[in-house]
């Protein structure tokens, strides 16, 4: 698995964001890359084209809650009891299998809160993988993950026993700070190549994602009420280079864009 790359993309249900999409297709196909594609049930009832135009290129669709990014609240961790996590990840899965006629079999948690009720909810709706533990991973309070209960698990691809049957958990690689399109957009190319090499050589696949909100101007963005706005201060449409040299860097490093499910041949 040292060869192969997941490039991910969490649709946030933050309106003005479906701006960026088109763009970002064109890259994926540009650089042949098959990414995973997790889409909030909100995002995707308000864009079903943008689904539907997924779905046509074959690009793997996996789930991210039901109104994360508006929502602020929502998320699949202890504090939220197993009866309201079934609740939430029944209608995001319902919507985008609606949509595109094929239940989704993938999930990322909103914020990567998540705990043992979500993996037994989601193997009981048939998931078959989860790309949410923050392992070693630690935001200092800067960001969504502040608490080390998974800074320890492992940081390559591996399976989680649930009550219904194997999970398979491919973590998001980080190794303190995490390998998304926010380290890009903050670091110099210099530090990202030192830390992309690094992290090459330790997370078995690398897994990198990113939001389609932060290609916007903040200006054309509908955030909520109280919102991180930190977050996407800089965004725009001048990080489509950021993302086009880290693309270039995953090229020379010989790796190879593949779709998370891939990955249970490895059990």
């Amino acid at each position: 698995m040292r060869n192969k790359i997941h490039v991910s993309v969490d649709f946030d249900w933050i309106p003005g964001s479906e701006r960026s999409v088109a763009r970002l297709f064109e890259l994926f196909a540009l650089h042949d890359l098959h990414p995973t594609l997790f889409f909030t049930g909100s995002f995707a009832a308000a864009n079903p084209g943008i689904v539907l135009e997924a779905a046509d290129l074959d690009y793997e669709i996996g789930t991210h809650g039901l109104h994360h990014g508006l929502d602020l609240e929502e998320n699949f961790g202890f504090e939220t009891p197993y009866k309201k996590q079934k609740e939430l990840l029944v209608k995001a899965t319902e919507i985008l299998g609606d949509i595109t006629g094929s239940a989704p079999r993938v999930f990322r948690a909103p914020l990567l809160k998540i705990s043992e009720a979500t993996f037994d909810v989601l193997a009981e709706l048939g998931y078959q993988a989860d790309s949410s533990i923050p392992a070693r991973r630690y935001d200092f309070g800067a960001g969504s993950v502040n608490a080390l209960r998974y800074f320890c698990k492992p940081c390559h691809a591996h399976f989680n026993e649930t009550k219904d049957g194997r999970l398979l958990e491919i973590p998001p690689s980080a190794w303190i700070l995490p390998l998304n399109m926010r380290l890009l957009r903050i670091f110099p190319q210099l530090f990202v190549r030192v830390f992309f090499k690094l992290l090459a050589q330790t997370c078995k696949p690398l897994v990198f994602y990113l939001h389609p909100a932060e290609f916007v101007d903040p200006r054309n963005l509908s955030l909520p009420q109280g919102f991180p706005k930190g977050f996407y201060r800089d965004c725009g449409e001048h990080h489509f280079a950021s993302l086009e040299r880290f693309l270039e860097l995953i090229k020379c490093h010989e790796l190879r864009s593949v779709y998370m499910l891939k990955d249970i041949s490895l059990g």
